[in-house]
């Protein structure tokens, strides 16, 4: 018997032929940075297309009626600009000759966004970092980490640097 379920581990195991597209979404923190590597060396070892997505807050939940209009549309556009050039920096800081590369710009909540983003370019895997928070802290700021990993349509590797691992 186990050996019958061993060998279709094994046959499924087989056919398994590595990512297709990976997807990294980024706030441009050093946080969000540390799982770069990770994601850049699965697109690199399995040939898998690595998309960069970064998610604008949008200002409407933020601004005010006095904020409206004029204001706000530029405060947005000038924020769009800024994260378009670090979405472009970052893919030539990561460019290289075997992987194939894109990037997202979209604009809502962001473990919305990335769970949409994730489904409407057929991601095989997310990559994120995490702070690994408990307690209060968790309950009170919530994590995209975990609200993705609860959520996602694909597996989702999360990678915890070890500045922010507990005793560092």
């Amino acid at each position: 018997m186990a050996t019958s379920t061993r060998r279709g581990v094994t046959e499924k195991a087989a056919k398994w032929t590595g990512y297709r597209r990976i997807l990294w979404p980024t706030d441009f923190s050093p946080l969000a940075k540390a799982a770069l590597p990770h994601a850049v060396g699965l697109a690199a070892e399995t040939g898998a297309e690595l998309v960069l997505l970064h998610v604008l807050p949008s200002l409407a939940a933020y601004t005010t009626p006095e904020l409206a209009g004029a204001l706000s549309v530029s405060l947005q556009r000038k924020t769009r600009t800024v994260a378009q050039k670090e979405l472009r920096r970052l893919e030539r800081q990561v460019k290289a000759p075997n992987i194939r590369m894109q990037t997202v710009l979209t604009e809502g909540v962001p473990f919305l966004q990335i769970l949409r983003e994730a489904n409407r370019l057929r991601c095989d895997l997310i990559v994120l970092a995490t702070h690994g928070r408990t307690g209060l802290v968790h309950a009170i700021m919530g994590s995209v980490a975990e609200n993705v990993l609860r959520r996602a349509p694909c597996p989702v590797l999360t990678v915890r640097p070890l500045l922010f691992q507990r005793g560092a």
